[in-house]
């Protein structure tokens, strides 16, 4: 596959993703930004030093100055180049992709995701022609932007009594926010929070599985709750007070029913549980579906004036902190809630809880194949083609869609019978047949 995906460009490094290839997005992406200031951090991946050498090198080229802040989350140097006025911003990052693994992705001068295959990066890329200039790189302290940001969002901040947390910071960027926490009051316990590229402690991702270690911490100390981030801290998945990791639909809608009102909108990605809309639409709160990408729901938030945006894989956007995806202003909203008395446990429980499965099924031909033999096989059930094919019924939802980084096919079953077994063989069933034709 290509390393220029859907929204971000992301391959395994040393294959896919090169310096010669990455100092060529640098010149494309300091041509776009018209020889401006922009900024430029990365995660902890062990590839990040080398790759963003390679990418000030293409960049510099173009004239541009640059303000260079190495580790630092993704959320935070959001912030500092919509708040200083910067051009754009690239990030070194593969997201929650194994170590192996990087790539290159970009914000606008507002802090939100670019759609990068849509703007001139990926014409100078492929045609050339590149701005030349001499450039200048700023290196700037991540600390003292991450102070900045803490100044911000303390005025937005009120707790109406003492929280502890549980922070697994995943070996990753988010390893530089302990003392944001400390410093606006919290009580909190840290897990795998040195910097490793490796991701020693529980692997890039976090998910009900490899958070477990910190749910078990979370029980021990009594803390209110816990959040696990991923290497470039755009991700925060929730833990309740009984150590129960939540779906990202659930934090959505306490985060909802608490700040917003009716007549609001809420934007949540395709593959969000049905549960957003039947509950939140009993508030008058409206919700409206986006394809699947963290880059697609932040314009789409920004676009449609909306108050909240989610995704499920733990995407929040909350634009009365900033446009960006922001897992530190997600738990800074759950945190006012949890302080005026209510358990996270008690209100999780308060929304109903619906079976869903994800499955992967690998690929060994063009996903674009599968899907229209899909497309013709699954016509009389009128599928929804916003992203990929989702069927809904009025007792379950099955989403049938191509990965935007990996050669394979999602498949997600919602239901709220006891029939996902026969759901999951009946859509399966469809997809390898597709891949037989």
């Amino acid at each position: 596959m290509t390393v220029f995906r859907a929204y971000d460009v992301r391959g395994v490094y040393g294959t896919d993703l090169t310096e010669q290839l990455v100092k060529r997005v640098g010149e494309s992406f300091g041509s776009y930004a018209e020889g401006g200031q922009v900024s430029l951090g990365r995660d902890t991946r062990t590839s990040g030093p080398s790759l963003q050498k390679a990418f000030l090198d293409g960049i510099l080229g173009t004239g541009c100055q640059v303000n260079s802040f190495g580790i630092i989350p993704i959320a935070i140097i959001s912030f500092i180049t919509w708040k200083e006025g910067l051009k754009a911003a690239a990030y070194i990052s593969a997201s929650h992709n194994p170590p192996e693994y990087n790539g290159v992705r970009f914000r606008t001068g507002d802090g939100y995701g670019l759609l990068y295959q849509k703007s001139a990066i990926m014409k100078y890329y492929h045609e050339g022609g590149f701005l030349a200039g001499q450039g200048v790189q700023i290196d700037r302290d991540p600390q003292e932007a991450i102070e900045r940001y803490r100044e911000y969002v303390e005025e937005k901040l009120s707790l109406e009594r003492p929280l502890k947390l549980v922070l697994d910071m995943g070996n990753g960027a988010a390893c530089t926010m302990a003392s944001f926490y400390q410093r606006l009051g919290f009580d909190s316990l840290i897990l795998n929070g040195t910097a490793d590229g490796q991701f020693p402690g529980r692997g890039p991702s976090p998910s009900e599985e490899s958070l477990r270690p910190a749910c078990q911490e979370l029980l021990r100390s009594g803390a209110d709750f816990g959040v696990g981030f991923d290497p470039d801290a755009d991700r925060g998945i929730v833990i309740d007070d009984r150590g129960t990791v939540l779906p990202p639909e659930k934090v959505a809608i306490i985060i909802a029913r608490s700040r917003y009102k009716p007549g609001d909108l809420v934007i949540s990605g395709f593959d969000c549980s049905m549960i957003l809309e039947r509950e939140l639409e009993k508030d008058g709160i409206r919700v409206q579906r986006e394809r699947v990408g963290d880059v697609f729901v932040a314009n789409r938030v920004k676009n449609s004036k909306a108050v909240l945006g989610v995704e499920r894989s733990g995407h929040f956007f909350l634009p009365e902190f900033q446009y960006s995806d922001d897992p530190f202003a997600m738990s800074l909203a759950l945190a006012e809630i949890v302080s005026s008395g209510e358990k996270l446990s008690h209100l999780a429980d308060m929304i109903p809880h619906y079976p869903y499965k994800q499955m992967s099924i690998q690929l060994k031909e063009d996903p674009a194949a599968v899907m229209h033999r899909l497309t013709d096989s699954l016509a009389s059930l009128e599928p929804d083609t916003t992203d990929g094919l989702k069927i809904t019924t009025d007792s379950y939802s099955a989403l049938i869609r191509p990965s935007n980084t990996e050669p394979i096919i999602r498949l997600y079953i919602e239901t709220t019978k006891e029939d996902m077994k026969e759901l999951e063989e009946k859509y399966k069933g469809a997809i390898r047949q597709a891949m037989k034709a």
